[in-house]
């Protein structure tokens, strides 16, 4: 399927099957059923099926900040994050997001770290609210180039930082706070790399527990079946 739609297609559970659903012409219908991938059906989509996507990206409010796509209108008295969700992973309305904005929001603002950037969204907030300097790190290029595209929409360009790096190879520079909102086995796995005073971990089930090494654990909030933590790094 991603031979046949490189710009993605849609998957949907019915019943004891999954359907695939992908908007092409008829060269790439010919091409569909020749794959053999199951029986193929077509049907004629209405006008405006390319920004149909749009519907499922709403805005989200946590606290004192708006996060919202460019084409939504913020919230009057709430500080808008404006995030176009459509070329990286992150828009902000995900559980674990907020929950990391929440907590962002209880912490005194300074130097902040973000582990996995994706679009840029808490990197963007952090600087917002007056963390800096700000620095996000990715290990995909496109996110760099969101973050910084983003962090210029929002006009925070020279206060976020966006740069290429493998953060389970070490070397990430000190901040006072660091967000990580990955999966939980990179979270374990950066966590001892993390040069901080605190952390803000999550990406993970509310069932999961973090056992990160030098941290010792001082809130947890749960939204959806998600969980966030937030750190504090032990002092030898």
């Amino acid at each position: 399927m991603l031979e046949l739609f490189p710009a993605g297609f849609e998957e949907t559970a019915r019943f004891d099957v999954v359907e695939l659903a992908g908007y092409a012409d008829a060269a790439a219908e010919t091409a569909l059923r020749a794959a053999g991938l199951g029986p193929v059906s077509v049907t004629l989509v209405e006008a405006g099926w390319e920004d149909r996507w749009r519907e499922f990206h709403r805005p989200a409010s946590v606290g004192g900040l708006w996060i919202g796509p460019p084409w939504e209108t913020p919230e009057p008295g709430l500080i808008p994050v404006v995030i176009d969700p459509g070329r990286a992973f992150g828009t902000g309305a995900h559980a674990t997001t907020r929950l990391c904005l929440e907590l962002l929001q209880e912490q005194a603002p300074g130097s902040l770290l973000d582990v996995g950037c994706g679009s840029g969204v808490l990197a963007i907030a952090a600087a917002l609210l007056g963390f800096g300097p700000v620095l996000g790190v990715d290990d995909d290029p496109l996110a760099i180039e969101v973050t910084l595209e983003n962090a210029t929409v929002n006009g925070v360009a020279g206060r976020v930082e966006a740069r290429l790096v493998d953060a389970r190879g070490g070397a990430l520079p000190a901040a006072g706070l660091a967000l990580a909102n990955v999966s939980l086995s990179v979270v374990e796995a950066v966590a001892p790399l993390i040069v901080a005073d605190r952390l803000i971990a999550s990406g993970y089930l509310d069932r999961d527990t973090p056992e990160l090494a030098g941290w010792r654990p001082l809130a947890r909030r749960t939204c959806d079946g998600w969980a966030a933590d937030l750190f504090e790094r032990i002092q030898a």
